[in-house]
């Protein structure tokens, strides 16, 4: 029986399904599980950002707040000894690109080749050159934040239009203050010199290697100059300097807005060299009137002070500071000359020494004893031992300063084969008195790429013929060539003047360098160079002999050419076989004032004939460099009295 609703009750809907509330309930349960799913991957996402790449981002924020310009420390002054500015430093601009601040998502990639593409057209350059830059750097150890210089030396004009051109270029391009090697004088020393370079990778490689012998050793960075070559290369950690940095804060287009803070830069030492800048002048001007390649030395034999270092062809080292797109043709254009300008002659290349020589040999016979100052050999014109040794030409009777005097063969082939068995113990001391001069072995001067030259005698010809028995033994021909220089005897223009100034002074061997001190900013000299020395062996009477031979080659033999009137000089002549080539090289050695000598010369002028003739001439045009005419200097006087 069915019950009445009371009035005024619903009814209940006979579709009502009691399974409605569960559906919704799990649906509510299913959108908290999203909320809540969504809401850790939130949070992930937070973790991630903010932890695992939080120093990062952090970094990337500061940067584009921030700017860290280098401030370069201006390498060291050299000077001449007269105090000339042989190198200096001078302002420049530098564009430079950081490879974080470009931009780099694959949906800004056409934004990033504007960029490139807008820098290369400002700089006259192609985008694969600022790639490459970009990729060198980053191969070198740079950080992606560390500015990379794409354009060194920048024109003012470039650096407008750069500027001019910010907007679209964006953080990522910088103009950078620089500091160019700037060598005032020239091409005037320009081996002596050397010049500065960019650090390549091998660079770096051996500056770890260093780092891990000596801690303390400078450690360089990607985008640091160092010297390449010469005194640049030889003292590059006086030079060098602390670099400093500046710290600004810039704005949503890259302006500085405030200057945050600095670390100084810190110069420098000045290096003052030995060298003396009108008597380098002299030789390099003499020697490029040669018309032939060529080198000349000239040393103070009272403490072995290098003043002329010379060699021929030359080149000008500011080439290398010069915008990129001017440097490689006159780079490529010195690099493929046949004359080989980049090399220094006067110490890395070796020439057998010829009749300069017979200094040697004429001071080991007189000390052995084989010969007297009166000791005398009849020259014929030659010697026969096994074949015919000849002499420039028929002397008859010489005794030893006749000898050196006429630059006679015969009498040096005679004394060489006094000393000794010319197999055996005459070579073999020889060769010890050479090598007690300097000869077969590097002076140590304060110079990169140093040659050691060859003084041969019968145990090394046994060493490097080991396996060669046929080309093993010593003959006494060979000791004849050896007397007078030739043969494998090998010596270079820095060792032959040397041995000149050993001679000048009565047999004191000094080494030669070319740093006579460093200073500090204020002038200050806060190192000197420590000067070695040791004693060549011979009694000074026995040098004495060698001198006289030497002051009558200029006075009457084949040194005329420097017999000058206001100057004793003494010297000695020289022409040395060259089987590659048809004309021996000429050799010239001379010291001046005889009797208190303050130079020693050496001069080399390849493949040209005889040194009297082409070698001479250079010598002389030092000598009255350093040694002026008084007659030429009164007329001056009188002439400027006059006006």
């Amino acid at each position: 029986m069915a019950h009445a609703s009371p009035a005024g009750q619903p009814k209940l809907d006979s579709g009502w399904n009691i399974q409605q509330p569960r559906r919704l309930h799990r649906r509510v349960w299913a959108a908290m599980v999203v909320l809540f799913l969504c809401f850790v991957g939130l949070l992930a996402r937070l973790w991630f950002l903010q932890v695992v790449h939080g120093k990062d981002y952090l970094a990337q924020a500061e940067h584009n707040r921030m700017r860290k310009v280098p401030l370069p420390a201006p390498r060291g002054l050299i000077l001449d000894r007269n105090g000339k500015v042989l190198a200096t430093s001078k302002a420049s601009h530098s564009v430079a690109v950081v490879p974080a601040a470009l931009p780099s998502a694959k949906s800004e990639s056409e934004q990033r080749d504007k960029v490139l593409s807008s820098l290369a057209f400002l700089l006259d350059i192609s985008i694969k050159d600022i790639q490459d830059k970009l990729d060198d750097a980053h191969n070198r150890g740079a950080n992606s934040y560390d500015p990379v210089r794409i354009a060194l030396n920048v024109p003012l004009a470039t650096i407008v239009h750069v500027e001019e051109n910010k907007s679209r270029l964006g953080p990522a391009v910088l103009i950078t203050n620089d500091l160019q090697r700037n060598y005032p004088q020239g091409s005037l020393a320009a081996h002596v010199m050397g010049h500065v370079g960019l650090v390549t990778r091998d660079d770096l490689k051996r500056n770890r290697a260093a780092l891990q012998q000596d801690p303390s050793t400078y450690r360089l960075g990607f985008d640091d100059k160092i010297g390449k070559n010469g005194i640049e290369r030889y003292y590059d950690s006086l030079l060098r300097g602390t670099d400093g940095s500046a710290l600004y804060e810039v704005d949503a287009h890259s302006r500085p807005i405030r200057r945050m803070g600095e670390v100084a830069e810190k110069p420098g030492a000045t290096l003052q060299l030995s060298i003396d800048s009108k008597l380098q002048a002299a030789a390099e001007k003499a020697l490029a009137n040669s018309g032939h390649t060529g080198a000349a030395v000239a040393i103070d034999p009272r403490s072995g002070e290098v003043l002329v270092l010379a060699s021929y062809p030359t080149y000008n080292p500011n080439i290398f500071s010069l915008p990129r797109k001017q440097f490689n043709p006159e780079y490529r254009e010195l690099a493929n000359d046949k004359k080989h300008p980049f090399i220094d002659r006067a110490i890395g290349s070796r020439f057998p020494p010829g009749s300069t020589f017979k200094m040697v040999t004429a001071a080991a016979a007189l000390q052995k004893g084989a010969v007297t100052p009166n000791t005398t050999f009849y020259c014929t014109g030659g010697m026969k031992l096994g074949r015919f040794f000849g002499c420039w030409a028929v002397h008859g009777t010489e005794n030893l300063v006749g000898a050196i005097k006429d630059s006679c063969d015969v009498y040096f082939y005679n004394a060489a084969l006094r000393m000794g068995d010319p197999e055996s113990t005459g070579p073999a001391y020889l060769a010890q008195i050479a090598r007690q001069f300097g000869l077969g072995a590097d002076t140590g001067i304060d110079l990169p790429g140093e040659s050691a030259g060859l003084i041969p005698d019968p145990a090394w010809r046994k060493r490097i013929n080991a396996d060669r028995p046929d080309l093993a033994h010593w003959y006494p021909g060979n000791t004849l060539n050896m007397s007078i220089g030739q043969g494998d005897v090998l010596t270079t223009p820095l060792q032959m003047a040397n041995v000149t100034a050993t001679v000048a002074n009565g047999g004191t061997w000094w080494k030669p360098h070319l740093l006579k001190d460093v200073q500090n900013q204020d002038g200050k000299i806060t190192q000197t160079m420590e000067i070695t020395s040791h004693s060549a062996g011979i009694d000074p009477q026995n040098i004495e002999w060698v001198r006289r031979g030497m002051r009558a080659t200029v006075t009457s033999g084949t040194g005329k050419v420097v017999d000058l009137p206001w100057l004793q000089v003494a010297g000695k002549t020289g022409s040395a076989e060259d089987v590659h080539h048809d004309l021996p090289h000429a050799w010239f050695v001379c010291f001046a004032p005889y009797k208190d000598p303050q130079i020693a010369i050496a001069v080399i002028i390849e493949n040209a004939g005889h040194g009297s003739s082409n070698a001479a001439p250079v010598a002389k045009a030092i000598l009255e460099a350093m040694f002026p005419d008084p007659g030429i200097k009164r007329d001056k006087q009188k002439k400027g009295n006059a006006e």
